[in-house]
């Protein structure tokens, strides 16, 4: 049976080796509010000027660089007007130094925006167009994701905030305004779903893997706690293990978190690099003889995201996340992290993370 000192050793040799292999994140330099009021005022006065011109198709330099991003199709011309009236919201509050969250925006004009998803094109085409975060420009979002465990901060009011708590504390919207994390923790466990999530809670986890924070998205994560997740690595430099199911949407979500969304990473810079997926892995699943009820076939959708995500080169580039994948793909079968619950109510907790870790089985 492997030991708690054992293991406490191996996550520290873990940390270092994550911190000699990458290094520290890179820091990119942001746009001060002056700055990005200036940028926000010349992309307005550029949609007027195009727009009074009566200009079509459209085309607006993406601010540093040579490209254009072009409006061609006659439906697309509200959606220049979409994009104009958000960056005059952008404008006024930056002018009035307020933050407003993608929902709050949304439902004060729910005729002018018809659905959240055009909101959420809308931002993201902004950004890009910009090319700031968009926490830059004081639209945030609103935060799904739980954090419990041996961990303390401020808040952005100077409170401090305990995350020891029984069934975890939301994480707050205004991450970047964090301060002074304190933790007594020797890594970070990123949990896929809230019931896993609540089971380790209430398994006492760190009684079998050492104090750790636990932390999950509930699903596919939100900006703020993929961004927080980077900070607790920026902050403290533990180490983060990902415990995701067994199929191709936990293998997707791990990708998140770890490479970086494809519509948001080159601008928002929300990835943890220095993530290690350390379960449900598709190569545990014939070890373990997980039992058939547990087991559910794959769905064309899950065939399909599996050709998808094996193209990608974050993927291309791991050969041993690749081979997950392509081991999936024979499976022919997807187990949820619960399904280890059918071998024991406690195989989880008890003897599953602490063999993987002690094993070093992280990829």
């Amino acid at each position: 049976m492997t030991s708690l000192r054992e293991i406490i050793v191996i996550l520290s040799d873990l940390k270092q080796s994550l911190i000699a292999f990458h290094g520290a994140n890179p820091v990119y330099p942001q746009p001060n509010k002056s700055e990005t009021m200036a940028r926000v005022e010349e992309y307005i006065k550029l949609v007027v000027a195009a727009i009074s011109r009566g200009d079509w198709p459209l085309q607006l330099p993406i601010h540093g660089s040579d490209q254009m991003m072009t409006w061609k199709a006659a439906n697309q011309r509200r959606k220049c007007l979409l994009l104009f009236h958000l960056l005059a919201k952008s404008h006024a509050l930056l002018r009035t130094n307020t933050t407003s969250t993608k929902r709050d925006i949304y439902y004060e004009d729910v005729s002018i925006w018809g659905n959240q998803p055009v909101l959420d094109s809308t931002v993201t085409q902004m950004t890009r167009l910009l090319n700031i975060p968009r926490r830059c420009l004081n639209i945030g979002a609103t935060s799904k994701g739980l954090v419990a465990g041996s961990l303390n901060f401020l808040d952005g009011d100077g409170k401090l905030v305990d995350c020891q708590s029984p069934t975890g504390i939301l994480i707050p919207n205004d991450v970047e305004k964090l301060s002074q994390f304190r933790s007594k923790a020797f890594h970070i466990l990123l949990v896929e779903k809230d019931s896993t999530f609540q089971k380790l809670i209430d398994d006492k986890i760190e009684s079998f893997i050492g104090e750790c924070i636990l932390i999950t998205g509930k699903g596919y994560p939100d900006v703020n706690t993929r961004r927080f997740l980077r900070r607790l690595w920026d902050e403290l430099q533990l180490p983060a293990l990902a415990l995701v199911d067994a199929d191709p949407h936990g293998i997707s979500i791990l990708a998140v978190y770890r490479f970086g969304s494809q519509n948001l990473e080159d601008i928002e810079h929300l990835s943890t690099p220095q993530l290690r997926f350390i379960g449900l892995q598709p190569s545990d699943i014939e070890p373990l003889h997980i039992p058939d009820e547990a087991k559910l076939p794959l769905t064309q959708r899950d065939r399909s995201l599996i050709d998808s995500l094996v193209q990608r080169p974050s993927f291309t580039e791991n050969q041993l996340l690749h081979e997950q994948l392509v081991l999936l793909r024979r499976l022919n079968c997807k187990v949820e992290i619960q399904g280890l619950t059918k071998i024991h109510p406690q195989f989880l907790s008890r003897t599953y993370l602490p063999a993987k870790i002690q094993s070093k089985s992280w990829i």
